[in-house]
């Protein structure tokens, strides 16, 4: 563990670095803490959820666990959950920092409401702390002080900053789910009752597995089910899942299930397990992990038969918010809306850095004027 005394605005803080997961037991109980004070926040930036990631996905699959820990006093008031791995940009080589889970657009700092700053705190550590080209951050609200707080203090830090938009789907089942599903458009409601009708005529259908409390004691049985599912579709085609996504999965289950906070939701086809949606639930909110379905049945489009029946069923439970990460153009056809996100980018003054800067957001403007001169367009008269 490294530390470094900083001075925040109401009495020193103390940052401090952890670089393996088996650190993480150590400060759980002050984690949990902070998690439940802090209202700014989703079931992916707790402990549970983050130590089993690191736990299964640390080293050369997800990189080198960088856990900042801002301490006041004995108290832990804020968490900067990052790995440092090896990456490209743009075919640029880089040694880059991301939040965990790096393998999805998702990550964020847990800080406390009422003292954004410390997020400043933590990058400067961070800088002080390791060599990289460049820091690459997803998930920000676009008017969120976390974002502004870091655009602010990147070139004092001699970073350079570069934004990209982003956006995660979201569905509005504050109304119930009749009322979300009459929002959705005509032509996608009668896809959904020819897609009905086709799985009706396929066989018996049932929807299995765990929705929090419902069905916890089948965790262990249903996560086994939803890894034979994942085998048998179109990605793994029969293979093996690795053993490190079986136990992240399996320990992902151990934790959630029994706090019902886990829906896991299984479809039947006569008998058969057809496709599952995994995901978890705070605080009113369904946070999506993964949806996979057996190939056999992709005529039938099972994938999108369960997410509807799932929110159905979440509605009934208490859930009014639905967040599938990632705009992907096939949510647009059943999300309320596509709230905006940024992605941002520090780069570094190293060679490396300064390079994937120019390959990211340099290249494209160039080509831009290259294309105007070429196309005799002139900025200044176009309406």
């Amino acid at each position: 563990m490294s530390k470094a005394r900083l001075e925040a605005a109401e009495s020193p803080l103390t940052i401090e670095w952890l670089t393996s997961p088996e650190q993480m037991e150590s400060i759980s109980d002050q984690w949990r803490t902070l998690e439940q004070e802090v209202q700014n926040r989703t079931a992916l930036s707790t402990f549970d959820f983050l130590a089993t990631w690191y736990r299964h996905y640390s080293g050369e699959y997800g990189g080198a666990p960088r856990i900042g820990l801002a301490w006041r006093g004995s108290r832990l008031v804020g968490v900067a959950p990052l790995t440092l791995r090896r990456g490209s940009i743009g075919k640029i080589p880089v040694t880059r920092v991301d939040f965990a889970p790096n393998d999805s657009p998702v990550g964020a700092f847990l800080v406390e409401d009422d003292h954004p700053g410390t997020v400043t705190e933590l990058l400067q550590a961070l800088v002080h702390a390791e060599k990289f080209d460049v820091v690459c951050l997803s998930g920000f609200d676009p008017g969120s002080a976390h974002l502004a707080l870091l655009e602010e203090a990147a070139p004092q830090l001699g970073l350079a900053v570069g934004l990209e938009d982003e956006a995660s789907a979201v569905v509005d089942l504050s109304g119930g789910y009749q009322a979300y599903r009459a929002t959705l458009s005509g032509h996608f409601r009668r896809n959904l009752n020819h897609r009905a009708r086709k799985i009706a005529a396929a066989g018996r259908t049932a929807i299995e597995g765990v929705v929090l409390s419902d069905g916890a004691e089948t965790t262990q049985t249903s996560i086994d089910r939803m890894i034979a599912i994942t085998e048998a579709s179109h990605k793994l085609k029969g293979q093996r899942l690795g053993d490190n996504h079986r136990a992240y999965l399996s320990e992902l289950g151990k934790r959630f299930g029994p706090r019902g906070m886990m829906s896991l939701t299984i479809l039947t086809i006569e008998g058969q397990d057809a496709a599952y949606l995994f995901g978890l639930v705070e605080r009113g909110c369904f946070y999506d992990i993964n949806l996979s379905y057996d190939e056999r049945f992709e005529k039938l489009s099972p994938g999108t038969f369960l997410t509807q029946k799932t929110m159905e069923i979440l509605e009934t439970k208490g859930v009014h918010t639905v967040v599938s990460h990632g705009a992907h153009d096939y949510k647009r056809y059943w999300a309320t809306e596509f709230v905006p996100e940024k992605r941002v980018f520090l780069f570094a003054s190293s060679v490396r850095g300064t390079a994937a800067r120019l390959v990211r957001f340099g290249l494209a403007p160039l080509w831009r004027r290259a294309w105007e001169r070429q196309n005799g367009y002139d900025a200044n008269t176009a309406a």
